[in-house]
Order: structure tokens, then C-alpha cells, then sequence
């Protein structure tokens, strides 16, 4: 017992600024009220209100399944409030079934979602009390435009579906941005409303939503073929959201992509071969890396990277190009600077990555801290002038390779693709 009470005056919530605090509260308590008074209050399900509901189930299931690596990605990349697109089937949930039927599905598709999510409790909690209460206003158009659940659809009643996702949608919002109001210091209304990207996104999902309501009255099987175009949907938006950034910049650590790198380092190539200055580069490999990812996740390796990425910052000049041209492999290319030099770089790299204290989450979304991770290097150098990028890169990779066969956290340094020589941590 003594265990219990310790584990909830350490939860998050509790560190809440005290508004916030009362009011993400208050929105849970009056949703639990709400909840409560819809299952007292609403109709008992029928025969065709339990078959419209196993549809809705086995469709949001099989779309949160099927789209789960690309909305893993997606959360993981979201900076502030996420927009998800399990509204498809929620909406139609609020609209078309009784209160206890509509609810279960909500909760069935926040416990799927919920390894996915990779949020504390507490924001889960508020998210599924700010959809009931979503729903509550949902309710409360239908009522005022006489719609019946699971009947079917007059223009008029059609009318007053598309008002309630109006409804929805501004209901969301509202509580959201008062949620990030209460929590910023100097809010303003672009910050409290998100940006346009997303609201137009949200508003699309549930025009969707709406299509799938109004498709439900014709056929019980009508959302199993939106299904398909929702996970298309929900890819396509994971490659738009890639786009937005350079093209020749990685979306992960915010460094340059392969194509990049190699872009920019060719020109630095050919601007120190026509002064005959020195130049080295630099191939890194993380160490087991495939072990983060199997241990705890691809979004804890992604922190990973990303502090990997931060160190590399630190630890070179400007003129440096610095970028991640594999899974785990990262490329430095060092202008005026010869192997010994660039030897003196990998070190402080290879000490700053074997320093880090990665904070994360586990596959359970639960807070840990990733450390004790380890590099191998493998630097190539050019003196006379005439160094070629490919020939570099070449040298680097065998270098690189030699200090995996030989241990890994080391560094190997070959001079214009000589015999390596090694300097371990």
C-alpha cells in the first residue's frame, strides 16, 4: 500500500503548474460526469447497433495496425499537440451508436493506441476525457437537430451531422488551446490555435468521418473500404510532413542526409585541393546500436541519434561538414586538417558519445535513460592537395571497419589509405 501512494505522489501529473493542474482536472471530472450520465441516460443497444459497432471496432483496429510504425513515427516527431486520425471511427461512433457502445470503442482505440503513443498517463487520461467530451457536444447538436441515432439521413439531419464535426472539431481545439494557454508564459492566438498544416489535417479527418456516418446508413461493411484509404491517407501525410524540411537534411537528427553531405563535402573538397590544403574525413559507426532499437524502441534510438548528432555539434568548427549518411553511421568531413588532427576530433567525439545520458522511453512508454554507449571511427587524411572525396571515403570505410574487427570503441586513422593505425578508448 505504502508503494502505491509513493508510485501516485510521483506521478508527472503532479508537476503540473497548479492552473494547469485544476483545469486538465476539472475537464477529467466533468467528462467522468458526462460519461456516467450518457450510459445511465442512453438507449439500450439493438441487434443492428451491435453489429455497426463490431464493424467500427474491427475497421479502427485494423487501421491502427496496419498504420502503426507510420503514426509511431509520426508522434515521435510531433512537437506539440498531435492530430491522430482514429476520429474516423470515433465520430461515426458518437453519432451513429448508444452512449455505452460509442464509448467502449473510444476506449478500445485509446488502448491500442496507447503503446503507440508514448505519452505520460496523464496526458492520456485528458485526451480520452477531451473526446467524451467532444462527444458530448456531438450529443448535444444531434439532439437540437433531431437526430436519431442510427437512423437514417434526411438532408437536414445530413446537415446537422457536418455541424456537429463543425462542433467537434471547435470543441477540440478549445480545449487544447486552452490547455497551452494556461501553460505558456507569453501565449498568443497562433500558438493556441496550432499551425494551419494541422488544423486543415484534422478538419479533413473528420469531413472523412462524416463520409463514413453517411456511407454507414447505406451499407454496415462501408467502413471496411475506408480502412485502406485512411492508412494511405495517414502515409501520405508522413511524407509530407518529410518534405517540409531540406530535402538534403535528415528529419531525425536535423543533419545532413547522405545526398547532402555528399554535396557539400564535394565542394569542400574542391575548394581545398585548389588551395593544397590538407583535409580528413571521418566515418562513424555507433556500436550495437540494433540493440537500443530492440530494447527499448526505434523512437529511443531516434534520442539517441539526436544526442549523437548534438555531440557531433559541439564537438566540431563551423566550417565542418557534418552529416549522417546511414542508419547509424555519421560522416565528418574536416577542412585544413590532417590525420593526426582529425584524430584529436574523433577522440573528443568518441569521449562526448561514450558520456551521453539519453533520456527516453521504453516500448511501455515508460521514462528510462539510455548511457554507456560506445563508437568505432575510422578516419581517412589527405595532405598533398590532390585528395579525392570518393578515395577518402573509401580509406575512412576500411578504417572503419578494421576498428569493428578489432573491438570497436577504438579509433583507426589511415593516411591516404595506408595500413590504419589504431588508438582505442
Amino acid at each position: 500500500m505504502r508503494g502505491a501512494v509513493w508510485q501516485i505522489r510521483h506521478w508527472r501529473l503532479w508537476s503540473l503548474p497548479r492552473r494547469v493542474l485544476l483545469y486538465v482536472i476539472g475537464v477529467e471530472l466533468f467528462a467522468l460526469g458526462a460519461a456516467v450520465t450518457g450510459l445511465v441516460t442512453g438507449s439500450i443497444p439493438n441487434s443492428r447497433d451491435l453489429l455497426r459497432a463490431a464493424v467500427l471496432t474491427v475497421a479502427g483496429a485494423a487501421h491502427v495496425w496496419i498504420s502503426w510504425r507510420t503514426e509511431e513515427s509520426r508522434r515521435d516527431r510531433s512537437y506539440g499537440p498531435h492530430v491522430g486520425t482514429t476520429v474516423v471511427w470515433t465520430f461515426p461512433a458518437m453519432v451513429l451508436l448508444p452512449p455505452l457502445l460509442a464509448l467502449s470503442i473510444v476506449l478500445w482505440l485509446r488502448v491500442l493506441i496507447y503503446p503507440i503513443s508514448r505519452r505520460p498517463l496523464y496526458r492520456q487520461t485528458f485526451n480520452l476525457a477531451n473526446i467524451v467530451v467532444g462527444a458530448l457536444v456531438v450529443t448535444l447538436v444531434l439532439r437540437a437537430g433531431a437526430v436519431v441515432a442510427g437512423s437514417g439521413f434526411t438532408p437536414s439531419a445530413a446537415l446537422t451531422v457536418i455541424i456537429a464535426a463543425a462542433a467537434y472539431f471547435v470543441a477540440q481545439a478549445v480545449n487544447v488551446g486552452l490547455v497551452i494557454v494556461l501553460s505558456t508564459p507569453r501565449p498568443n492566438l497562433s500558438v493556441a490555435l496550432g499551425n494551419r498544416e494541422d488544423n486543415i489535417f484534422e478538419a479533413l479527418t473528420l469531413c472523412v468521418a462524416a463520409l463514413v456516418v453517411f456511407a454507414m446508413s447505406y451499407s454496415l461493411l462501408a467502413p471496411i473500404v475506408v480502412v485502406p484509404v485512411v492508412c494511405a491517407a495517414d502515409w501520405a501525410v508522413r511524407q509530407v510532413e518529410r518534405l517540409r524540411g531540406d530535402s538534403r537534411t535528415d528529419h531525425t537528427t536535423g543533419l545532413l542526409n547522405s545526398r547532402g553531405w555528399h554535396e557539400q563535402a564535394a565542394r569542400e573538397v574542391a575548394r581545398v585541393r585548389r588551395a593544397g590544403r590538407p583535409l580528413a574525413v571521418a566515418v562513424l559507426d555507433l556500436d550495437h546500436f540494433k540493440s537500443v532499437n530492440d530494447t527499448w524502441g526505434h523512437p529511443a534510438g531516434d534520442a539517441v541519434l539526436r544526442t549523437v548528432a548534438a555531440v557531433l555539434g559541439e564537438q566540431t568548427r563551423q566550417g565542418d561538414v557534418v552529416g549522417r549518411i546511414g542508419g547509424e553511421e555519421f560522416a565528418l568531413l574536416l577542412p585544413d586538417t590532417d590525420g593526426t588532427a582529425a584524430l584529436v576530433v574523433a577522440e573528443r567525439v568518441r569521449a562526448g558519445i561514450a558520456e551521453m545520458r539519453v533520456p527516453a522511453t521504453d516500448k511501455r512508454g515508460q521514462p528510462v535513460t539510455i548511457e554507456g554507449r560506445t563508437t568505432s571511427v575510422g578516419i581517412a587524411g589527405g595532405l598533398d592537395g590532390t585528395a579525392e572525396l570518393d578515395a577518402l571515403l573509401h580509406a575512412a570505410d576500411a578504417a572503419l571497419y578494421e576498428a569493428k574487427v578489432g573491438g570497436r570503441n577504438q579509433i583507426k586513422v589511415s593516411e591516404n589509405g595506408g595500413r590504419p593505425r589504431s588508438r582505442r578508448g
